[in-house]
């Protein structure tokens, strides 16, 4: 009996299905860069509030951290140096024990700023969503600040985010974080690429079309009475931040993208970083997503949105099944079918969409160099080193594999032109 037939119609059929996903996918969040892409402009400075300072809300600034002797000095004289009353900030570091100097530095610091800085020692540390509930406990400001151990926020951050906490509605506020380390390498360029697409693209759409805001983890602000009736963050969750979104948009609660409200960060610049990172927080969005389908129980597009943007690893593995579906249909099939063709296609208008992306971003930057045009088609190649990673958090996922909540690697080393003293935008 000849199975060559049946055989090609199976692959045929998983083709189909796979293609079809993939292309709502696709046209789903096409038409949110769409959008983000026409309300991208120039970002206009947030006024400061016209209030006086004494009616300012107070700021409790966390800066959760581990072993990063080589960035917390920094990070800390970057938030010290931030334009706010002092009186009206304190900033609580937690150290998860460190084994380096970091604890240390932290000290050293604090004694220039008793009265706003208290650095606590953890004794057992099981992450950073522990380190932010225990800072919570000592937090008395009105909105909480999250940033990581990397971070520069620019020197007027906290005026703009109090301007829109003036907004009652509005429980928490997602800012925008850029890459201070982004002409470092190749892996550097691309990766601070996606951060740019997520940011002025993704995240830009949503914000316009009122869909779901994810909280990223750093450059946060939520108030502080709103977190704790939330019962703080989530110690069980591989992505803390967007576990937390995802519990503000259940009940009703507004979250903000403010593309004005910016803060540096270090870029991953070494693969074996960049695949610690993205292991977690790929299996954390799986988990959080099969955690959260309740929200379709109350359909509306925050909550179907929400759905979907934490569907983005899954489809990675589809992705990747679609491309290894369509390579043993070449191999071990000789004959051109229509489906094969129809994927072929598919995969190579991915391709060019996603230099096109990149060409977008780099021809944005002023002055365009046409030098930075050659780094572009490595978009194409990262996107399949995503897949292979987004594959490999789903067989962790499948088989229950041990979950850890790994910190990714600094290294305190910026680009040459970038600031690393007083801060980014200073």
């Amino acid at each position: 009996m000849d199975f060559g037939l049946p055989m090609l119609m199976f692959f045929e059929i998983i083709s189909i299905v796979l293609l079809s996903v993939l292309l709502f996918w696709s046209v789903y969040n096409g038409s949110i860069i769409y959008v983000g892409i026409r309300n991208k402009r120039k970002i206009q400075s947030t006024p400061a509030p016209s209030s006086s300072v004494q009616e300012l809300p107070t700021f409790s600034i966390i800066v959760p951290t581990k072993n990063e002797e080589s960035v917390i000095r920094r990070c800390l004289l970057g938030i010290m140096n931030i334009d706010y009353p002092k009186d009206k900030m304190q900033v609580i570091v937690v150290d998860g024990h460190s084994v380096d100097n970091t604890f240390n530095i932290c000290e050293e610091v604090r004694l220039q700023y008793p009265s706003s800085i208290r650095v606590i020692r953890e004794q057992i540390t099981t992450g950073k969503p522990a380190a932010l509930n225990l800072a919570l406990t000592y937090a008395n400001g009105d909105i909480v600040g999250v940033f990581d151990a990397d971070s520069l926020p620019e020197i007027n951050v906290l005026s703009k985010v109090s301007s829109y906490f003036n907004d009652k509605q509005i429980t928490a506020i997602q800012g925008m974080t850029n890459s201070i380390n982004e002409r470092n390498n190749i892996l550097t360029r691309v990766i601070s690429t996606e951060e740019k697409a997520w940011f002025q693209m993704l995240m830009s759409g949503r914000e316009k079309m009122h869909l779901f805001v994810p909280l990223n983890g750093s450059c946060q602000f939520i108030r502080r009475n709103v977190l704790t009736e939330m019962g703080g963050w989530d110690e069980n969750s591989l992505t803390e931040d967007v576990e937390l979104a995802l519990r503000l948009v259940e009940k009703n609660h507004l979250i903000k993208y403010a593309p004005d409200v910016c803060s540096g960060q270090e870029t991953p610049s070494a693969l074996k970083s960049l695949v610690k990172q993205r292991v977690r927080w790929y299996r954390g969005y799986m988990e959080t997503a099969l955690k959260y389908g309740r929200l379709l129980n109350h359909i509306n597009k925050r909550t179907v949105d929400a759905e979907i943007s934490l569907a983005g690893p899954f489809m990675m593995v589809i992705s990747l099944i679609s491309y290894i579906n369509w390579a043993l249909v070449a191999i071990f099939f000789s004959q051109s079918t229509p489906v094969l063709n129809f994927t072929g296609l598919v995969i190579a208008l991915t391709a060019v969409s996603l230099v096109s992306v990149g060409i977008g971003l780099t021809t944005s930057e002023k002055p365009i160099k046409p030098q930075n045009i050659l780094w572009i088609p490595c978009v194409y190649v990262y996107w399949l080193v995503q897949m292979v990673i987004a594959g490999w958090a789903f067989l962790k996922l499948v088989f229950r594999s041990k979950r850890d909540w790994t910190r990714t690697t600094k290294t305190g080393v910026a680009s040459p032109g970038n600031p690393s003293k007083r801060g980014l935008f200073s």
